[in-house]
């Protein structure tokens, strides 16, 4: 799938589920082989990603991951340190991730069934330099974001 220049989305994922994420993907990759493995992680922003939809077309979308509610020192300035590429979205069943579980974080289990939509990425991985949030720009936006700017909910920005 090619992946859209127009834009890319700037999202929080708390940490904990990101390393949960990156287990469940390495034993996925040994069960299916070739076969393509996703994450999905939930949101209540499901106009955000109908939008994301409706721009993409069916380009895949980068999307910049902001570490949330991690055990580590956090630097001054926020940063980034993950990617993926953003593939689609799909609206909850009462609340609840509609496809295989096995694509969710097993951290997520106890998570209480309230996600208006999940998010689905694939190439999930840790960035090997951090990236400044404050050399980002928001779609359309004039100016960057403030260095200690934390995202609080996914975000269209300009491609990085």
């Amino acid at each position: 799938m090619a992946k859209t220049h127009s834009f890319a989305i700037l999202a929080p994922v708390p940490e904990m589920h990101l390393l949960s994420a990156m287990e469940t993907i390495t034993q996925l990759e040994r069960e299916l082989g070739n076969e393509a493995v996703k994450t999905a992680f939930g949101s209540m922003d499901f106009e955000l990603f109908r939008k994301v939809d409706e721009l993409r077309g069916d380009k895949s979308v980068e999307v910049l991951i902001y570490a949330s509610h991690s055990d580590t020192d956090q630097p001054l300035d926020s940063e980034v340190s993950w990617k993926a590429l953003y593939i689609g979205h799909v609206n909850s069943r009462n609340g609840r991730y509609p496809g295989n579980a096995r694509f969710r974080p097993p951290s997520t289990a106890s998570d209480k069934p309230t996600w208006a939509s999940f998010w689905e990425v694939q190439d999930l991985k840790p960035l090997t330099s951090p990236k400044k949030i404050g050399s980002l720009k928001g779609l359309g936006k004039k100016s960057y974001y403030n260095p200690r700017f934390i995202p609080e909910r996914p975000l269209l920005i300009e491609y990085p």
